[in-house]
C-alpha cells in the first residue's frame, strides 16, 4: 500500500516546493514506517486517513486497517501529504477533507526547505566530483577545469539559491519559527539525520536509495545530528542575506 502521508519535498519547475511520494516503496502490515522525516513528525503512534479508511500505526509499525467503532475519540489522524489534525467525535470524519490546513505546516514548510538545502548541496559536491574525477587525469588547464565544474552545477546553484531565498523569506515573516521547529521536530541530542531519512524507504535501485546505502555502508561513519545542520545552514544563509 502507498500512503500520501509519507512523501518527500521537491522543487517543481515553476520553483514551487510540492510534496510527492513517487519512488517510495509500498508498506505491508507488520513493516516500519518512516513516522519521522526531517519536515514532518507524526510521532510513534497514530492513524492514517486515506481513501476513506483508517489505518493503525503503532510503535512506527503499520498495524492494521482499523474499524471506526473500534477507535477511542479524540484522535490524532494524519490524512493527504501529511496533514495533521485532532477529530474530537466520530462524526467529524466525514468533513475532515474541508478541516485544512492542518497543525504544524509552517514547522513542515522550514523542514522542506532545510531537506532541500541538504538534497542540493550534495548534488552540487557530487557534480563537483564527478568533473574532477573524469578530468583531473586528463586536463590540466585549470581553468577549463573550473569552466566545466560550473557548467555543471550552475543549474544547482540556481535551484540552491531559490531554495535558501524561500528559506531566509520564511523565517524573516516567521520569527520564532526555527524555535517552533525544533519543538515540533525534537530532535534526540543523538538523532541520525541518515536514519531519519526518507531516502531508507525509497524503492531499490531509485537514485535516493542508492544514496542511503552508499551512506551507511561508510566504515566508521559519524552520524549528523539535524541541529548542527540546521544551526550550520541558518549561519551561512545570514552571511549573504
Amino acid at each position: 500500500m502507498k500512503f500520501d502521508c509519507f512523501y518527500y519535498p521537491v522543487l517543481s519547475n515553476d520553483e514551487c516546493v510540492v510534496r510527492c511520494n513517487d519512488g517510495i516503496r509500498s508498506f505491508n502490515f507488520g513493516d516500519k514506517v518512516p513516522t519521522k522525516t526531517l519536515y514532518y513528525n507524526y510521532n510513534s503512534s497514530f492513524v492514517i486517513f486515506q481513501n476513506s479508511k483508517l489505518f493503525i500505526v503503532e510503535n512506527e509499525i503499520l498495524k492494521e486497517e482499523a474499524n471506526i467503532d473500534d477507535l477511542k475519540f479524540p484522535l490524532k489522524i494524519i490524512f493527504n501529504h501529511g496533514t495533521q489534525l485532532t477529530v474530537d467525535k466520530k462524526s467529524d470524519l466525514s468533513s475532515i477533507r474541508l478541516l485544512v490546513p492542518g497543525f504544524f505546516e509552517k514547522e513542515k514548510i522550514l523542514g522542506e526547505l532545510f531537506f532541500l538545502s541538504e538534497v542540493y548541496t550534495r548534488r552540487i559536491r557530487d557534480a563537483q566530483y564527478s568533473v574532477m574525477n573524469d578530468l583531473t587525469n586528463s586536463v590540466i588547464d585549470v581553468k577549463y577545469l573550473n569552466d566545466e565544474i560550473s557548467r555543471a552545477t550552475k543549474g544547482l546553484l540556481k535551484q540552491l539559491k531559490v531554495i535558501q531565498e524561500k528559506f531566509i523569506t520564511l523565517i524573516d515573516e516567521n520569527p520564532t519559527l526555527i524555535d517552533d521547529y525544533l519543538n515540533y521536530m525534537h530532535f534526540d541530542n543523538e538523532e541520525d539525520m541518515l536514519e531519519i531519512g526518507i531516502n531508507k524507504y525509497f524503492e531499490e535501485e531509485t537514485e535516493q536509495y542508492n544514496e542511503y546505502r552508499k551512506n551507511s555502508l561508510i566504515y566508521n561513519r559519524k552520524p549528523i545530528y539535524p541541529k548542527f545542520k540546521l544551526e550550520h545552514l541558518v549561519s551561512s544563509i545570514n552571511k549573504y542575506k
